[in-house]
């Protein structure tokens, strides 16, 4: 017992410093302006993708990473981001033919306001995918290039992390693929729904 009082002082001394520090560090605690989302962001993303090439609908699961770097000035901010995600995306048949998407990936600005202490933005870009056909036992690849434009929301959590939610779409336009037979053309749509965080620095 006489331990534990000895003991007690630094203990209540330790808990008041990190109760101090974490206050120090809560990102929503910097001001009048709210919080700062300004800076270079980093992080992971996980998500599912439903779309459509030519009559058929895929699905798929879709993660990766994504960087990027915003401005703000008082609740306005506005910036720039890459991405890429190895993605599932596929359709179960074509017929006798098959459709899938291995990488997702897009270069988009950004713009948004944050009410309270969320962040509400759009976003509009170019994106890329790589993209397979198959039938009749031929393989035909294609990189698909088209728009990326969608809406998320982000939410601080301490002063150098965030998480974030976002639905994209990604318009590809049409593409001709080769097989034993004829010439394919297929246009190509996905919509994303995905969840991420960021590391901001």
């Amino acid at each position: 017992m006489r331990r534990f009082v000895r003991l007690l002082p630094p203990l209540l001394l330790a808990l008041t410093l990190c109760r101090a520090e974490a206050a120090d560090v809560y990102r929503t605690d910097v001001g009048p302006n709210g919080p700062d989302f300004s800076g270079v962001a980093f992080g992971p993303d996980l998500g599912v993708g439903l779309g459509s090439v030519g009559s058929a609908n895929t699905s798929g699961a879709v993660g990766g990473a994504h960087l990027g770097y915003n401005f703000q000035s008082s609740r306005i901010v506005g910036g720039a981001e890459i991405d890429g995600m190895f993605s599932g995306v596929r359709t179960g048949s074509l017929g006798s033919a098959s459709f899938s998407q291995d990488f997702l990936s897009s270069a988009r600005v950004k713009g948004g306001y944050v009410f309270g202490n969320l962040l509400g933005y759009g976003t509009l870009g170019w994106a890329w995918s790589t993209s397979d056909y198959r039938d009749g036992g031929v393989s035909s690849s294609v990189t698909i290039k088209g728009l990326a434009y969608g809406l998320g929301v982000e939410y601080p959590i301490t002063r150098n992390v965030s998480l974030r939610g976002e639905v994209i779409r990604y318009d590809f336009g049409g593409a001709t693929y080769a097989t034993p037979y004829y010439p394919q053309p297929l246009t190509t749509s996905t919509n994303v729904v995905r969840v991420g965080a960021s590391l901001h620095f």
